[in-house]
């Protein structure tokens, strides 16, 4: 997921700053999970708020910008759980494998 997308023409500037921060982390080979949902949750918090600052034609098309946005990382957070899963698996097939030889 190197070519993530978080930034769109309607964009404010908090949420600009955040979402640099989560693909600086997301640039990482593995990165921290609970600092991803941290930053997620952070980023649907500066979200909500812009929102019910927004007047109604806004509030729609920022949404639907949004909306693409947070699809790319619902994609990338089914990929983290993947490989979680994944390695969890190779971890316990490593132990049971283990405890033959004991």
């Amino acid at each position: 997921m190197k070519n993530l997308t978080l930034d769109h023409a309607l964009t404010p500037p908090q949420l600009k700053q955040l979402n640099q921060t989560l693909l600086e982390l997301l640039a990482n080979d593995s990165p921290d999970e609970n600092e991803f949902l941290r930053l997620v949750t952070l980023r649907d918090d500066i979200i909500q708020s812009y929102l019910q600052e927004c007047d109604e034609e806004m509030r729609k098309s920022f949404a639907q910008a949004e909306l693409q946005v947070n699809g790319a990382l619902v994609a990338y957070a089914n990929t983290l759980f993947k490989a979680s899963l994944k390695e969890l698996s190779s971890l316990i097939r490593g132990r049971k494998a283990v405890k033959k030889y004991i």
